[in-house]
């Protein structure tokens, strides 16, 4: 069982770590292809993420401890098994059941040759259940089945390649029953899916859902929050670009050319295109209003307010002196208020974005409530209402 444990805690890991560096660009892409954040989609995609590491390290792991794994043996060794349904000759050879006699069959579970071969129908059966979301039609079946045994065709390639040359000699068994068992596995998970797809919406649902967000000309606080941190994320990078050019490395000037890019960004450049900052752009959204350059000053101001916060603490955190100095207490207390006043900033930033996030679109971000600004899906000016 820990050859089956060992596997899935690795994939495990490295799951979470893509999880990490993908989520909030898949969130950007689904965003732009379908217009709004369906957690079905999510749930399936990185779902078959962990499924398919899972999978492929189940069949690659554990590997041997030396690339010059090749072994002599007298009568050489045996690399392959065309023979099939060898798997059933096993069962039957190996177990203690009494096919006569229902009562034995739990002790199936513990056999080598039981667990081996009823692994290995399930290995891919969960890939039938993806490709039937997939293409979404029975008829699809064939399609999926090439694909199921090419997947599992690829596994015992290699295998018996020893990943492709990596290792001297092949260190698993290409075994034909293997591929029976697997595309066997893999498509009856293809019929039987509908079954655990009935608990998603199909992809025409989906659509159907974005068509409607999209006549309502609603822009909902996802897109919002990332078209905002798109814009400041692009704010530090060329701001830290300015400081390197222009020599500025103190923190008076850092401030500086962050309030100046920090406008730029929210103000100048939204007031050029109509509503537009480079992140509501990406995100296929704008700003409107009657009084837009009053509104976006606001808005500036608002997220200003987390740059002054930040700032302040800096300049706490900088203050130093000497031991012996009478002011070296003083100092202290300056690191921890600003310390404590950072955690503070941090912690009230993350409690309203996830209240906001969670509110069914009941709450606004903080910057967007003092701005009083609308938005607006169409592209056009003449096409939106302007709000006040």
């Amino acid at each position: 069982m820990l050859d089956y444990v060992q596997p899935i805690v690795v994939a495990l890991i490295i799951f979470a770590f893509i999880a990490m560096v993908s989520f909030l660009p898949w969130l950007i892409y689904i965003y732009r292809k379908i217009g709004f954040f369906p957690l079905s989609s999510t749930i399936i995609v990185f779902s078959f993420i962990f499924y398919f590491l899972a999978a492929f390290l189940l069949t690659m792991l554990p590997l041997p401890d030396t690339i010059h794994n090749c072994t002599v043996k007298p009568g050489g060794r045996t690399y392959y098994s065309f023979v099939p349904f060898q798997f059933v000759k096993d069962l039957l050879r190996e177990t203690n059941v009494d096919w006569h006699r229902p009562a034995t069959y739990v002790s199936l579970l513990k056999e080598r040759a039981f667990l081996q071969a009823f692994f290995n129908l399930l290995l891919l059966m969960p890939l039938g259940v993806y490709l039937r979301y997939y293409f979404q039609a029975r008829k699809a079946w064939w399609k999926a089945l090439l694909i199921i045994f090419a997947v599992t065709l690829g596994y015992e390639v290699t295998q018996v390649t020893g990943i492709y040359g990596i290792y001297d000699c092949p260190y698993r068994l290409f075994d034909v029953d293997d591929l029976m068992l697997n595309t066997v596995g893999g498509i009856l998970g293809f019929f039987i899916a509908p079954i655990l797809l009935a608990l998603f919406p199909t992809r025409a649902n989906i659509q159907q859902k974005a068509a409607e967000l999209l006549e309502r000309d609603e822009v909902r606080n996802m897109p919002i929050l990332l078209a905002m941190l798109l814009d400041v994320l692009l704010v530090q990078i060329i701001s830290r670009i300015a400081a390197s050019i222009s020599g500025s490395s103190d923190i008076w000037s850092m401030l500086a050319i962050h309030t100046v890019t920090l406008f730029v960004f929210l103000v100048i450049i939204p007031l050029i295109w109509r509503g537009q900052t480079l992140g509501s752009k990406f995100m296929r959204f704008r700003f409107t209003s009657s009084k837009l350059a009053r509104k976006l000053i606001k808005r500036y101001l608002a997220v200003f307010l987390i740059y002054a916060v930040a700032f302040v603490a800096q300049v706490f955190n900088r203050i130093e002196a000497d031991f012996e100095s009478s002011t070296y207490v003083l100092s202290i207390a300056f690191n921890v208020l600003g310390l404590l006043l950072s955690f503070v900033m941090f912690i009230v930033l993350v409690v309203h974005i996830i209240l906001v996030l969670i509110s069914k679109e009941q709450r606004r971000f903080f910057f967007d409530v003092y701005a009083g600004l609308g938005t607006t899906r169409k592209t056009h000016e003449s096409d939106a209402d302007q709000q006040s």
